[in-house]
């Protein structure tokens, strides 16, 4: 039987939780945590206007590891890196974590989940979904040709743009001279 802890859209999300004691009761985390509470997220963003909705269910696997599988869904404003404007972007994240005391144990942790660290038995929520969705985000992210600003798409290509190089004498082409002599 699970039992269900719900952050309502009103309601704020735990700042802290406990893996084991979550796991052990088969609880679920679900919530929407705001952008702008996310530092290094929004410092790699166009904006840190929107939400990501957190959705974790824990429980003790087989092998007596504490886990959590779930989703994070949010859309973010990226810059565009071919008109520097703000570009949609949505990160639909499928997680399955496994918690872990230290390095060592994260080593021997199966290849399906993604080891999390545990600080004293805790974890931050809010720097777990900030570090997944740093890791979701595109190396590069570009509006389709038709989003761009046509105005800075100009500024962007300047090859097509670029005034024809004028030729310029060498200055050193008078020693080529006396050399010759």
């Amino acid at each position: 039987m699970s039992i269900l802890f719900a952050a309502m859209l009103n309601d704020s999300l735990p700042k802290y939780f406990d893996p084991r004691r979550e796991a052990n009761h088969e609880l679920s985390i679900s919530g929407i945590l705001p952008l702008n509470q996310l530092k290094e997220l929004c410092a790699a963003l166009a904006s840190d206007v929107g939400e990501v909705v957190v959705h974790l269910n824990f429980k003790v696997d087989e092998d007596r590891r504490y886990i959590a599988t779930g989703n994070l869904k949010s859309q973010v404003q990226i810059v565009c890196q071919r008109c520097l404007g703000p570009v949609a972007y949505d990160l639909d994240i499928d997680l399955s974590l496994a918690f872990v005391y230290d390095e060592d144990h994260a080593k021997k942790i199966p290849e399906e989940y993604d080891p999390v660290v545990m600080t004293n038995g805790e974890v931050v929520l809010s720097k777990l979904v900030e570090e997944e969705l740093l890791l979701a985000l595109p190396i590069v992210a570009y509006h389709q040709e038709s989003g761009c600003n046509p105005a800075a798409l100009k500024y962007a290509s300047s090859t097509d743009d670029a005034e024809d190089e004028v030729i310029k004498p060498n200055p050193f082409s008078i020693l080529a001279e006396l050399k010759a002599k």
